[in-house]
């Protein structure tokens, strides 16, 4: 069911971006409720990383309104902003020589200043982050010695240290072997699920954003076509139109769902 304003954890109305004189997204209009999980699905250039950058602030310039619990996100400084929305970058953009453990600690600057110590409040969060991505055994080694896999839990394990509500991410599966993305799609479902975070994710995997997503949002040349659950949404024609390319439907073996 649909819901209704007050619900929105996170909303959109009418976002557009213009970016030297070329429109990236235009009219887009959704809202996230707390503790679900979405995924935002269409082909290259359609405009959903940007949209996931103009959630974060890293652009500004945007026209329309992007509501964080109900007040407008340019009332929020770019610290209270780091405060209710955790990002993670593709991976290929981030390159430390960072120890993973100071690496973790580097995102908990949004929550005091910049020359305070750890406090109690840190140190948990720091345990808390480390327990839920399973990546104790990380901790004295440097981010650029890890495989990517291992690299991406870090990465999601920084967010978490950040201890927002919402957390954003931007394709985190891509470039990791079938064992790693079925770990980080699982870490991602428990934390939705179990800890009632709200996930934005984009992603090119339609099979496990069938699986693990509770809604899509299809989108294509800067445009939200559709918003629904997977199965109101990956049908043929649907997907065909988003892609522009045929797909085979199949069932899959666990009788539950459809595989593409």
């Amino acid at each position: 069911m649909p819901a209704t304003e007050n619900q929105y954890i996170l909303e959109l109305r009418q976002v557009s971006l213009t970016l030297q004189g070329k429109g990236i997204l235009h009219d887009i209009s959704f809202g996230l409720q707390s503790g679900c999980s979405y995924t935002l699905l269409g082909p290259n250039g359609a405009g959903k990383s940007t949209l996931l950058k103009c959630l974060n602030r890293i652009h500004q310039n945007w026209e329309g309104e992007i509501l964080i619990g109900g007040r407008s996100s340019r009332e929020y400084s770019q610290r209270e902003i780091a405060r209710h929305i955790g990002f993670v970058p593709q991976q290929n953009s981030l390159s430390t020589n960072y120890r993973v453990h100071e690496f973790l600690l580097l995102s908990r600057f949004a929550q005091h200043g910049a020359w305070a110590g750890l406090d109690q409040a840190d140190r948990a969060a720091l345990d808390f982050a480390v327990e839920r991505a399973r990546i104790s055994e990380f901790l004295d080694r440097r981010i650029n010695s890890l495989s990517g896999g291992e690299a991406q839990k870090v990465f999601i394990a920084a967010a978490l240290v950040q201890q927002t509500p919402i957390l954003l991410l931007d394709e985190p599966t891509t470039f990791l072997d079938p064992r790693y993305q079925n770990e980080v799609n699982q870490l991602l479902s428990e934390l939705s699920r179990n800890e009632h975070i709200t996930m934005l994710q984009v992603s090119h995997d339609i099979n496990s954003a069938s699986r693990f997503s509770d809604r899509l949002l299809l989108m294509k040349n800067g445009r939200l076509i559709k918003e629904g659950t997977p199965d109101e949404s990956l049908n043929p024609e649907t997907m065909n139109n988003l892609f522009e390319t045929e797909f085979l439907f199949l069932n899959h073996p666990d009788g539950r769902r459809i595989m593409i």
